[in-house]
């Protein structure tokens, strides 16, 4: 009970530092995971833009027509401080310049100098509007190739380019209950699982390991089996606590308790909170100083979270950084939320698997830390001197 005591007495004064990466994970977590759910559902938004027809064709007038369709025109001096100056207090985002002898380039299949363009930085929406552009006059050519005269071409145009295709994202059975921001809220608690953890346990472990400590241990009539058991009940209650506190997050994060296939991820989550635990204690097997524990943090917690998917899609990474990745469980735990989410067939032997290839990395690792704690332990350990043998006279 003592060393119990003493155990939480230790992780108090620790818990403040660890505190900080769950306020910041849960201010953080939410407005990523509402962003993560807007990805799917794409709005083409209309710009505010300028015309200048310099060529005052039939022709160029229909394109300013068909851009007025599209967008918001706004009428502009031609002088280009103030369009300059427009630009750069945005009551303009683009500015289109027809060109003198558009019309005759239009009919004679010309591309080049047809139109100027001003915008302060490229963006989606500028290129947009280029390639909004590009379809109107490429279309223009097509029907009159076909034997359309100029007019109804690019009335033709105009109504094939603006005609807008309804878009369904495929959602495969394994999102069932499981939202976009429930996805990216597991996504993200791969690193503040291994940040808290290691942060907040390691320094209460490596106090209790110091020499001092473990030789008054020795000295005591407290067995081995007791300090050990007092050790583990106190990471046990910290790190169920720890574990306990971000599910409620997630669940308010829900909208309510998990159902069907979203229990997959919380079962996910506690088996690399396991894992998080196993990496802790083989840190500090190795007795390092506070200074190496934070190090060794953020390089475990940022390294795996780029490397296996977390901050970056895995969709995006090469085949040699996911090829690298297999070896850390943080790939094996991103890869059941991506499951989940979707991103792939929902399969119920893969995702044993996973769960399976996590728990063993938590058995490796802790039967690891297991070993090098018992060969320190050994090599610090109280012996008494041997007696020299006596010598019959």
């Amino acid at each position: 009970m003592q060393v119990f005591k003493l155990f939480m007495k230790i992780l108090k004064k620790n818990i403040f530092t660890s505190m900080i990466y769950v306020i910041v994970f849960v201010s953080v977590s939410i407005p990523m995971a509402k962003s993560a759910a807007s990805d799917r559902n794409f709005k083409d938004t209309p710009m505010t833009i300028a015309v200048f027809d310099e060529d005052d064709t039939p022709e160029s007038r229909a394109l300013v027509e068909f851009i007025g369709r599209k967008h918001k025109l706004k009428e502009l001096e031609n002088d280009k401080d103030k369009i300059m100056q427009a630009l750069y207090f945005e009551t303009v985002n683009y500015v289109l310049i027809i060109n003198d002898g558009y019309s005759e380039k239009l009919a004679g299949g010309a591309s080049d100098g047809m139109f100027s363009t001003y915008h302060i930085h490229d963006s989606y929406a500028t290129v947009m509007v280029s390639q909004l552009l590009d379809s109107y006059v490429s279309s223009v050519r097509a029907y009159t190739a076909g034997g359309m005269d100029i007019s109804s071409a690019q009335e033709s145009a105009a109504e094939a380019v603006l005609t807008e295709a309804e878009v369904t994202v495929a959602r495969s059975n394994g999102t069932e209950n499981f939202s976009e921001s429930t996805s990216a809220n597991f996504r993200y608690m791969t690193y503040i699982l291994i940040s808290v953890i290691i942060n907040a346990l390691c320094p209460v472990l490596l106090k209790l390991s110091k020499k001092e400590f473990r030789f008054r241990t020795n000295c005591s009539c407290m067995k081995p089996t007791t300090y050990t058991m007092a050790v583990f009940a106190g990471s046990t209650l910290f790190i169920v606590m720890l574990w306990t506190a971000l599910m409620v997050v997630s669940v308010i994060q829900n909208g309510g308790m998990f159902k069907g296939y979203a229990w997959f991820a919380v079962l996910n989550s506690f088996i690399y909170t396991l894992v998080c635990t196993s990496i802790a204690l083989l840190i500090c097997a190795f007795e390092p100083s506070d200074t190496v524990v934070n190090l060794m943090t953020q390089i475990i917690g940022l390294g795996s979270s780029f490397l296996c998917g977390v901050f970056i899609p895995q969709s995006m990474l090469g085949d040699g950084v996911l090829a690298a990745a297999k070896f850390l469980p943080a790939y094996w735990y991103v890869n059941v939320v991506e499951m989940l989410s979707g991103s792939e067939a929902f399969d119920g032997k893969r995702l044993a698997a996973y769960l399976l290839i996590e728990c063993g990395f938590a058995a490796a690792l802790l039967l690891i830390a297991v070993v090098v704690s018992r060969v320190k332990y050994t090599s610090t350990a109280i012996r008494l001197p041997r007696l020299a043998p006596k010598t019959q006279e």
